[in-house]
């Protein structure tokens, strides 16, 4: 089973119909779905690969709206409940590119979980944005270090180069290294920002990983993935007709490497093009959505 563990918040996601127009109305389109990196990733990944969430919501409608949607999607949701739940506005340009305003709420506020919620997963994924603050942060390191000593897996996005500056990179760096994850997913600025990769080489920072996976996106440019320290595989991206928006492609990606790993396996490259495959799917899509799956499972 695929494990995720982290954030889980309402999404307000905004398309601006023309250019910002200073203190007057700016023609928009607006929607509300199911937002959080890491509840991303479990929503879809969960039509293909028995997958578990663990988070927290508000006692409000947010969070009961939030659990049921996880749980149409076939997420095993083991959810805590305080506070209010998080919600971020998501503001998208013309060109799909976006800029987010998050509030996190009670994805802050996740306490030591329940031992049981951590059986029988093969890898835990977790979001950098976990360690943003709150209990939370302290949680997830126990969840990680107990599914180390079960010998079980571990992958993890680095979220967020803003998240990395106010976390600070050296402490960000260390944190990273304590952990061992085996799988680092990062986009193109964040390897960067990390020292993970340069360019298509790999950077300094690596070798503090031992055998880790790094997957480096690099949006419509091939993804590098690096083993051990040194490139393993560079897989092609297929170009992406009809572009809806940005949100969620990244966390597709990790559902989609994650599930084709665990079942096919453990072919990197497969795995890596089952991950475009199904980002491709959610940018066609508006947020953090994809549209009714075929037969096939994509």
């Amino acid at each position: 089973m695929l494990g995720v563990i982290g954030d889980v918040v309402q999404d307000v996601v905004v398309w601006q119909l023309e250019e910002i127009r200073a203190a007057t109305d700016t023609k928009a389109e607006i929607t509300m779905t199911r937002g959080g990196s890491a509840a991303n990733v479990a929503a879809f990944a969960a039509p293909r690969h028995p997958t578990r969430f663990i988070g927290c919501v508000g006692d409000d409608l947010g969070g009961l709206v939030l659990t049921q949607e996880l749980k149409q999607r076939g997420v095993d949701v083991r959810l805590q409940t305080r506070g209010t739940t998080g919600m971020i506005v998501v503001l998208i340009d013309s060109l799909g590119e976006r800029v987010m305003f998050p509030s996190r709420g009670a994805s802050l506020q996740l306490e030591t979980v329940d031992p049981s919620w951590l059986d029988d997963l093969d890898i835990l994924h977790v979001t950098a944005y976990s360690f943003d603050g709150g209990s939370t942060a302290t949680t997830v390191v126990e969840a990680i270090r107990e599914q180390h000593r079960r010998g079980g897996k571990v992958s993890l996005d680095v979220s967020s180069t803003g998240m990395i500056d106010h976390f600070g990179t050296a402490a960000f760096l260390d944190l990273m290294a304590e952990l061992r994850p085996d799988f680092i997913s990062a986009n193109r600025d964040e390897a960067h920002h990390l020292g993970l990769t340069s360019g298509d080489e790999p950077g300094p920072a690596l070798g503090r990983f031992g055998d880790a996976i790094l997957l480096a996106r690099q949006g419509k440019q091939a993804t590098n993935v690096f083993r051990a320290g040194r490139l393993a595989a560079t897989v092609p991206v297929t170009p992406v007709d009809g572009v809806r928006d940005m949100t969620g492609a990244g966390d597709a990606f990790n559902a989609g490497f994650l599930t084709a790993y665990l079942t096919n396996g453990g072919d990197l490259v497969a795995s890596c093009l089952a991950a475009h495959a199904l980002a491709a799917r959610v940018l066609r899509s508006p947020g953090a959505t994809e549209p009714p799956l075929e037969p096939t499972g994509f």
